[in-house]
């Protein structure tokens, strides 16, 4: 164990032996050894290290190449980008060998990778394996990090004779670490082209060979993929154990990169719950890390659930304005998934009201299909979503397209109920058939997509009100309505309560009546939203609930928008008389 202080040497054991000023082999040798048993536990005291060494190794001398492609890996897995990207470039326009500057690109990659831009890692690698004399080792790793490059540009086809070749490649020289980051880019192939099972059982052999690590392998983090295969398949409970597990040995590692993704996956998973309140905190907790960080990799992808969350809670321009940070984002070179960005601006523009802009985007997603998948397999209630969309515009080919994809994932993936809900429930919208809408419902009731199976009760019940069947209408209806008023989804309730005064239920039940019924209503408002909710009832301002409890109105307000959305309320006074309806059970 080292600390610090133990690495401290005189400057007469720097220079003896040198006579130039230079550290001499046997401080080096110990200095190195330092940084590498510092790496398992702490990557940033690793790099400090090493780089308080590279100031003590001459320019020209024969170890200090390697000094640079260690150190810029390692600060790479701390999470300083900026300092590993600096020093990446400073180290290429040395002197060295090619096969040195091979190491310190797959390190520089890496760093990039990491900040988003997925594009520029791609022509790195490319440049960096064109060169002769690489190990195989590092080769592995190159081609690796190029896998996964080619599948943030959404090349699917690429990255899997790519993340083949590497995991051939690792396997022969027994790289663990190339072959651990080379099948968790075959395990994303395998969800893009919809073999789910594969997906998983790949991320498996991952955590498996990570398992006792101790060298760079340890910061593949291999959990994170599983995660998402396991979620695929709607095994969200062992999804999310795995997350809690994988972000605890990230953290004890130093892994300080992979922060941010833990809480984006995290986030994904509660948003498919219907659990927007906990995707919102998660969202924000991985910005707020990412910006620490200058880790932009997945920041598209949170603002992306945050668009989707807010308009399900009814707040189009909300949404529009996360869409417009995503879109300076990627003005100013970072990646993402393309179907992913286009399918959150068709559904922001879908909320808008500008149906012909929301039908532009779903046909170009439509006619990825079926070469990519991985929007599909992430979240399947977008295909009955993108059906809805292109049937409105007249898109019925492409239509026909989602239907495909979809039925095919179905028919691969029959013991998911999230993809057979969605199979059955994207046809029955396309042939306006109200069997196959209940079949979805069926389908969905084994699913933990809570949103999913609503909307398939929604359109149910739209389908039972065309047939002429009113109260089968009104029983999927309710049903539709009292778990949209339970997730706060307020503007597809809103868009029930319509269908349910069209087909005269007796029984209608306003959003705020079911949620303040529910367990979910008044019970889960926190402490302090109840005073705030209390005290604006009574009539008071937000400046005077601020001074009543002393807090800033800044934060009453905040308190009294949570209040609203938990109890699906619009305003103060539909929250006024939700608390006479509570207090007093009046009519």
């Amino acid at each position: 164990m080292y600390s610090r202080t133990d690495l401290l040497v005189t400057p007469e054991a720097q220079c003896e032996g040198s006579g130039d000023g230079s550290v001499n082999g046997q401080v080096l040798a110990a200095l190195r050894k330092a940084a590498e048993d510092l790496a398992v536990r702490s990557p940033d005291a690793a790099a400090s290290v090493l780089i308080h060494t590279l100031s003590l190794v001459r320019e020209g001398d024969s170890a200090r190449p390697q000094l640079l492609a260690e150190a810029v890996r390692l600060l790479s897995f701390a999470g300083r980008l900026s300092e590993a990207r600096l020093l990446g470039r400073s180290a290429l326009r040395g002197e060295s060998d090619e096969a040195t500057k091979a190491l310190v690109e797959a390190g520089l990659a890496e760093a990039l990778m990491y900040t988003g831009r997925a594009d520029v890692v791609v022509v790195r690698v490319r440049r960096a394996l064109a060169a002769e004399g690489v190990p195989d080792e590092v080769r592995a790793s190159l081609l690796a990090i190029e896998a996964h490059g080619l599948l943030y540009a959404s090349d699917v086809r690429a990255a899997r004779y790519t993340a083949e070749a590497a995991v051939d490649l690792a396997r022969s020289c027994d790289s663990r670490a190339a072959l651990i980051f080379a099948i968790l880019a075959q395990s994303v192939v395998a969800r893009a082209e919809g073999r789910l099972q594969d997906s998983l059982s790949a991320t498996g052999e991952a955590v498996s060979l990570g398992g006792e690590a101790r060298g760079p392998e340890r910061h593949r983090h291999p959990r994170l993929w599983a995660a998402r295969a396991a979620a695929a398949l709607d095994r969200f409970t062992e999804a999310e154990t795995g997350l809690d597990r994988g972000q605890q040995e990230a953290e004890a590692a130093g892994a300080m990169w992979s922060l941010p993704l833990w809480h984006c996956f995290r986030a994904k998973l509660h948003l498919a719950e219907g659990k927007f309140d906990q995707a919102e905190t998660q969202v924000r907790t991985g910005l707020e890390r990412a910006s620490r960080l200058t880790a932009h990799l997945r920041n598209i992808c949170m603002l992306g659930v945050l668009a989707q969350i807010e308009v399900h809670r009814g707040n189009p321009a909300g949404a529009r304005e996360y869409m417009r940070r995503i879109g300076q984002l990627m003005s100013q070179g970072l990646n993402a998934v393309e179907d992913q960005v286009r399918w959150e601006l068709a559904l922001v523009h879908d909320a808008c009201g500008d149906y012909d802009r929301a039908a532009r985007q779903a046909v170009q997603v439509a006619e990825a299909l079926p070469g990519r998948l991985l929007l599909l397999t992430d979240d399947p209630s977008v295909a009955p979503q993108l059906v809805r969309m292109l049937i409105r515009a007249g898109a019925v080919r492409e239509a026909e397209y989602v239907c495909a994809a979809v039925g095919g994932l179905a028919k691969a993936n029959p013991s998911v109920p999230s993809l057979v809900g969605s199979a059955f429930h994207a046809q029955g919208l396309l042939r306006s058939d109200a069997e196959m809408l209940r079949a979805a419902v069926h389908a969905y009731r084994d699913s933990p997509r809570k949103l999913a199976a609503a909307s398939a009760l929604e359109d149910a019940a739209k389908a039972e009100r065309s047939a002429g069947r009113r109260d089968g209408a009104a029983v999927l209806g309710q049903e539709a309505l009292s778990v949209y008023g339970t997730l706060g989804a307020v503007r597809a309730a809103s868009r029930t309560q319509g269908l349910l005064r069209d087909v005269g239920g007796c029984h209608v039940t306003r959003t705020r009546d079911v949620v303040s019924r529910d367990a979910a209503g008044w019970s889960v408002l926190t402490p302090a939203e109840r005073r705030v909710a209390d005290l604006v009832t009574q009539g008071m301002t937000n400046h005077a609930v601020a001074a009543a409890l002393s807090v800033s109105p800044h934060t009453v307000d905040s308190h009294l928008r949570k209040v609203f959305r938990k109890l699906g309320v619009a305003n103060r006074v539909a929250l006024t008389r939700l608390t006479l309806h509570r207090d007093h059970g009046e009519s």
